[in-house]
């Protein structure tokens, strides 16, 4: 201080003021400036006067006020003075760079790295785009004791430490794996140099890593949330030419941020140095300069407590005194405007002091009445935000903001220790401090929320580590699938999912009054210019960076369980706003936002296609429904057409020259007058068409406020669609883990009574018991992290906002779909979220949607939407269209939902059915004829199966949670005889609709089933080769997948010759006949390719490939023996051998062989030996000789190794003669009396083989139909007299009406033996669908 006074004491202050020491002059202090320097440095004053040379000094500067340049150099000695007094007293720790190499600023080194990064600006964040890539900092220590921290964004595979120049890295050596280098990966808990040992905790996103080296020791530590590890390494390499750098090595998608100093570490460590330097002296002129405006909010806030300032402020005016007061503040901010453009000083001296004046504490707030933002003291807070914004220039105020907006969501994101939360409340309520202040509010909205900060971030809370899991969820629970078997204290697992529950609300409950202070729409006189137009714009953007397929570049992804929580944060705020500004029920979002330019939709296809083709095609429904009477709509519309005009989507439209536009459509007016840097950042939102006539301040605010909600839940929808579903199946992915593990549990109980019972031994028990120890380990944790899902994500609230969104979507689309053509306009996510809801409300949570009030008939309304609209020619767009029946398809595979379908309105019902039955010719038939599976699985032919015979002991891959189910997956039965009875009326009743119908089924089981069979022939020609084969797993999923569907295909016919079997045998009906002739030949093709034991299907199933593990004689054979069983048997009932239509038809099949059906139950031996008696069961076993390089599930091919195709080819035939397909081998699945009725089918086939007539001999070949060679050629064609038989020329007819052999249109065709016209070309006075009879 002396050295400072000196300097200052002698002519510099003669020069300064004119005067000598002297006291201040007769009056001064009754001057309000002077009043105030004396009260705001008072303890300056105290501190210097009498104990340092300048007290004096100090002293003659206030008695010169209100000179102007007396406080500027009152307040930069009082600096001066401050840093050299911290300097001597080494209340700052000493900060050396000695041992160290590098710049000062400290930062990840882009020129020196392996693999493929993406950077955060400051290069201190990252995040892997490569299998495996590494990257040093530009900073290397050879000396000394240093430390740096890192935060993990993700909690996968990442390896930390140090490592030297000298190691060589690739994308399968990271940190750790190369000699002098050093690392720790919490994911697997091991630390790593070149080998590898078992060490530390398990980490999780959001933990604070600190990785220190002591290199005068040769020791490295590391530390997870500032608790020590132990020591990783000693004796490293040191020495001459050995300098270590920070380095990190990220599996795919993984990433962190990396503190190397730059701002103060969370969990310093006693003795240990940051890497790059902090700013001392700066952070000392900060606190100075800090302390001195938090006196002056002190003093504006109590300024009547001081008697002499009350008196002043009577004599000079209260103006005066602020103008006074505002003085003091400018200079104080000329010396901290600069400084606090270092996050550093920011958070070290700015976000103390603004938690010290608002009230807001780190540590648990256990009183009552202080939860969420209550207790807060805004005005004091308030008060030093009007200071920095009327002191700071411009570009100093967004930075500073931007420092303490970064600095509220890294320590935000950190991991929560405890279930208390409080480092997140914390800086939650320091955020909602921030934002309470209208100006700033909007002032960051515009320049940094989602622009230089990711804000859905402080709206995520994340699960806590498991220590403190453990301590709230002490004692767990669990339960089967089932609930027959539980196990654990479920009362106290209630109770500390209760506690849990509590915590994760009160954090919800800041979170949620930070949105409501985004969304306040009455903070400005005009909405346009409201908080809540800004918000919505750029949360508008949000969605568009975020949409699928977006073009849009982003820096970061938002994780999904962000998502997953910004959608229930704005739900939330969304029933409150409405409740208390709206007040409509039910909620419905008007079809007019789909069509009327108010919402900017980007690339968002739209059900009926293009906007822009909607907009063409449309245009004049649009402008009805706009009402193009009034004049400003029809400007509107016109723009629009311009807009469209050969464009792939509507552009942005400016609606009226002197209105504001559309929800985030277009740029408006600057926020605050002359601030330019807010200029052109603000999107208005939402004036409808009706609305150009109103206001501001008049109804028009109100309706726009109201639409504002509405478009405000228009995103919360397409939100859902982006993030929060794929989240929310994850979170049940871990639960059906857990469950797995309980199933897995309760057999090795089983196994162990059984070895207790037959008293094997002892170390096989041991064994057991050991893998049930680490299965029990496992379900502990996963017993405490359900927990945290039950209380924080499966809870009632977090269930209501599904029903409630799902109910505002169904009414939206309902609404929609009354309005015609413009139905076409309706995003595709509308029903994509629809259709997910669906999906997680029956899959995802716990509550079964049956016992919970009013689902019921919100899922009938849901399955009506459905079965109405699958096949609406409106929707254009293909992946709507799939949706909507893959939905459909969904429900009918749980009889919760079915029960819903089977609930509709009987017309709803029988248009959903003749929806389901129309032609698969040109449309996708897939999903449609899997819906008709389900109506009838669990009535067929040994069809009463979960899950396939033949698959009930192999073990594949875990499907995935999908509502899209197929034929071979797993599916309890839940027939449908409502469903059934709808299918016989329809078909029945509409003999127009039912032959196409079965004749496109025909042809595409014809076609499936041929694909099938030409690509098993090529599988086994290659495995027939004797060099090494590859095959394509991408054949292998065509080739089951066209198996899956020709035994769907089965299946349908199954049921409907069952349901209806007239329409097959009786020949009084038009096309029965050659109905019935297609079906049995193509029956006939599949039992003589499949019971072939030498064929290429008995082949490929003895090779057992992986990927073909569906393809087996059961599943396909007894669809087909359901099938001929029931027209056989329907013949038995016949006493007349000329009715028995069915066995007639089949016998008069070429292609039909008896011992095709022996097959059936064993071979004829097998069916001669049980006539009496049943035979005795037979498993077919694999073959001895078969030999297949296996491979996981995500192989691109299957190796066949030539050992095994020399020996396959040998032995197969003899493999399958001796392990013969049987039904008998079935008993759990075939029952007796269905067995019954195959024997009597085939004794009866037998009979009538026998009493079959033989053809003459000397049958003139040339008289036989050229194209099946099977019956006379009688069918003559008319006009050009070609001929074939009549079954050839019906089946053909069906399709086409040209002739098989020149083309020529035919106008008649004659039967030559009777002389009769059997079809007549349909003319102007015949029936235009009239059938070949």
């Amino acid at each position: 201080m002396s050295g400072l006074a000196g300097s200052s004491a002698g002519g510099g202050y003669q020069g300064f003021s004119g005067v000598g020491m002297a006291t201040p002059r007769q009056g001064m202090t009754d001057r309000p400036l002077h009043a105030i320097v004396r009260h705001v440095f008072e303890d300056e004053l105290r501190s210097y006067r009498g104990i340092y040379p300048d007290g004096q000094f100090l002293d003659g500067i206030c008695s010169e006020l209100p000179d102007y340049g007396s406080v500027q150099y009152l307040i930069r000695l009082c600096l001066e003075n401050e840093v050299q007094r911290h300097s001597q007293s080494k209340v700052i720790p000493p900060w050396s760079p000695e041992g160290r190499l590098g710049p000062q600023r400290v930062q990840f080194d882009r020129k020196n790295f392996v693999g493929t990064f993406s950077f955060n600006n400051d290069r201190l964040g990252l995040n892997s785009q490569d299998n495996f890539s590494t990257i040093r900092a530009n900073t290397c220590v050879f000396k000394g004791k240093w430390q740096y921290e890192l935060m993990l964004g993700t909690k996968g595979v990442m390896q930390v430490g140090w490592a030297t120049n000298n190691c060589h890295f690739s994308q399968e050596k990271g940190v750790g794996d190369t000699p002098d280098s050093y690392a720790y990966d919490g994911n697997r808990q091991r630390k790593w140099n070149v080998a590898t040992y078992k060490y530390g905790a398990m980490w999780q996103c959001g933990d604070i890593i600190s990785c220190t080296m002591d290199l005068d020791d040769g020791i490295v530590y590391f530390f997870r949330n500032g608790k020590p590890l132990g020591p990783a390494f000693s004796n490293i390499k040191m020495g001459s030419e050995v300098a270590y750098f920070p380095a990190v090595s990220l599996a795919l998608g993984e990433s962190l941020s990396i503190n190397f100093g730059a701002t103060p570490f969370r969990y310093p460590q006693t003795g240990f140095l940051p890497l790059e330097e902090p700013p001392s002296s700066d952070l000392v002129k900060a606190r100075h300069c800090v302390k001195l405006l938090t006196r002056l909010v002190d003093l504006s806030s109590n300024w009547n407590k001081f008697e002499n300032l009350v008196r002043i402020e009577e004599q000079w005016g209260k103006m005066r005194c602020k103008s006074c007061i505002l003085i003091i503040v400018q200079h104080i901010s000329a010396h901290l405007g600069p400084l606090l453009a270092t996050p550093y000083v920011v958070e070290a001296c700015l976000v103390p002091a603004l938690a010290k004046l608002s009230g807001v504490k780190q540590e648990i707030e256990m009183i009552s009445g202080t939860s969420g933002t209550t207790g807060l003291n805004l005005q004091k807070a308030h008060t030093l935000f009007d200071f920095l914004m009327a002191s700071l220039e411009n570009h100093e105020l967004q930075k500073c903001l931007e420092n303490l907006i970064i600095c509220l969501l890294t320590g935000h994101k950190q991991a929560a220790e405890s279930i208390h939360f409080a480092g997140q409340k914390y800086n939650l309520r320091l955020l909602y401090v921030l934002l309470s202040h209208t100006r700033l509010r909007k002032f960051c909205l515009s320049n940094i929320l989602f622009d230089k900060v990711r804000f859905p971030s402080f709206v995520n809370i994340k699960c806590i580590d498991e220590e403190g899991l453990s301590e709230v969820v002490q004692q767990v629970w669990w339960s089967s699938k089932d609930g027959t078997v539980t196990d654990g204290n479920k009362q106290a697992y209630d109770a500390a999912c209760n506690k849990i529950r509590k915590a994760v609300e009160e954090v919800e409950e800041i979170q949620v009054s930070i949105l409501r202070l985004l969304l306040m729409a009455n903070d400005y006189p005009m909405y346009q210019e409201s908080s809540r137009a800004l918000f919505l714009s750029k949360f508008r953007t949000f969605l568009k960076e975020h949409a699928p397929g977006s073009r849009a570049p982003i820096v970061g992804y938002t994780p999904l369980p962000v998502i997953l929580c910004l959608f229930h944060r704005l739900l939330t705020i969304f029933n409150e706003l409405w409740m208390a500004e709206v007040q409509e029920n039910p909620v419905v979002i008007p079809p007019r936002l789909f069509y009327d330019g108010s919402v900017k939709y980007f690339d968002t296809h739209r059900l009926g296609g293009l906007e822009s083709h909607l907009m063409k095609t449309l245009n004049k429904e649009v402008a009805r429904a706009l009402n193009q009477n009034n004049s400003e709509t029809s400007k509107v519309i016109n723009k629009i057409d311009e807009a469209t005009a050969g464009a792939s989507a509507v552009v942005d439209v400016d609606m009226c020259h002197n209105e504001p536009s559309t929800s985030g459509a277009m740029l408006g007016n600057p926020m605050m007058s002359g601030d330019s840097s807010v200029e052109g950042h603000i999107q208005h939102v939402n004036v409808t068409t009706g609305d150009i006539e109103d206001k501001p301040g008049q109804q028009g605010n109100a309706k726009m406020i109201r639409d504002s909600l509405l478009h405000l839940l228009d995103g919360i929808i397409l939100l859902y669609h982006i993030g929060a579903h794929k989240q929310l199946g994850k979170v049940a992915a871990q639960r059906d883990s857990m469950t797995e593990n309980v199933m897995h549990v309760l057999e090795i109980d089983k196994k162990m009574q059984y070895c207790r019972e037959k008293g094997l031994n002892p170390s096989l028990l041991e064994e057991l018991q050991g893998s049930r120890m680490v299965f029990i380990t496992k379900l502990e944790e996963q017993a405490r992290q359900h927990a945290w899902v039950l209380a924080a994500i499966h809870n009632e609230e977090k269930h209501n906002h599904l029903i409630f969104v799902m109910k505002v979507i169904l009414s939206t689309l309902q609404e929609s779909s009354r309005e015609g053509e413009l139905f076409g306009f309706v995003p595709d996510f509308y029903v994509e979220s629809l259709t997910e809801m669906c999906t997680a409300l029956r899959l995802y949570f716990s509550p079964l949607p049956e016992s919970i009030p009013g689902s019921q008939a919100l899922l009938t309304s849901v399955g009506e939407f459905l079965a109405l609209h699958f096949c609406d020619s409106r929707i254009v767009y293909a992946d709507s269209k799939d949706s909507l029946i893959q939905a459909l398809a969904g429900f009918v595979c749980h009889q919760t939902t079915l029960t819903a379908l089977e609930m509709m309105p009987l017309e709803s019902r029988r248009q959903m059915v003749r929806n389901l039955l129309q032609p698969y010719e040109n449309r996708a038939w897939a999903q449609n004829n899997w819906i008709l599976v389900r109506f009838w699985k669990g009535c067929g032919f040994g069809f009463r199966y979960t899950k396939s015979p033949h698959m009930t002991n192999k073990f594949g891959p875990k499907p995935a949670h999908s509502d899209n189910p197929n034929f071979t997956q797993a599916t309890a039965p839940c027939p449908s005889a409502t469903f059934q009875r709808h299918i016989v009326e329809v078909l029945e009743g509409s003999l127009d609709m039912a032959t196409p119908f079965l004749n496109s089924l025909i042809n595409q089981l014809n076609w499936a089933f041929s694909e099938f069979i030409g690509m098993l022939q090529e599988i086994q020609n290659a495995s027939n080769r004797p060099e090494r084969v590859f095959i394509d797993s991408r054949q292998l999923r065509i080739c089951a997948t066209c198996f899956d569907l020709a035994l769907a295909l089965l299946r349908v016919l199954e049921m409907i010759v069952n349901i209806s079997p007239q329409l097959f045998t009786d020949f009084s009906k038009p096309n029965a006949e050659p109905l019935l002739t297609r079906l049995l030949q193509l029956l006939c093709q599949v039992l003589n390719r499949v019971t072939g034991w030498s064929g290429c299907f008995a082949h490929v199933v003895s090779l057992e490939i992986p990927g073909l593990e569906t393809i087996h004689h059961y599943p396909i054979l007894t669809a087909v023996t359901g099938i001929l069983v029931t027209l056989i048997s329907h013949d038995l009932t016949q006493a007349n051998p000329k009715l028995q239509v069915a066995t007639k038809t089949l016998l008069n099949e070429p292609s039909f062989q008896l011992s095709s059906m022996y097959q059936l139950l064993g071979g004829q031996e097998a069916v001669k030996a049980n006539l009496s008696s049943s035979c005795s069961k037979s498993t077919p076993a694999r073959s001895a000789d078969r030999s297949l390089e296996d491979s996981g599930s995500d192989m691109d091919f299957i190796v066949i190794s030539a050992a095994a195709q020399g020996s396959t080819a040998q032995t197969s035939s003899n493999s399958n003669a001796n392990n013969k397909f049987s039904l008998r081998n079935y008993p759990d699945d075939v029952t007796n009396s269905e067995i019954d009725k195959v024997e009597k089918v085939i004794m009866h086939l037998e009979s009538s083989v026998e009493n079959r007539s033989e053809p003459a001999a000397g049958d003139d070949e040339d008289s036989l139909c050229t194209i099946c060679y099977a019956y006379a050629a009688v069918a003559v064609f008319e006009p050009c007299t070609h001929s074939s038989c009549r079954a050839c020329v019906t089946h053909h007819l069906m399709n086409r009406t040209d002739c098989f052999f020149c083309k020529t249109t035919i106008q008649a065709v004659r039967d030559q033996s009777t002389g009769t016209v059997v079809y007549q070309a349909p003319t102007s006075e015949t029936s235009a669908d009239q059938k070949p009879k």
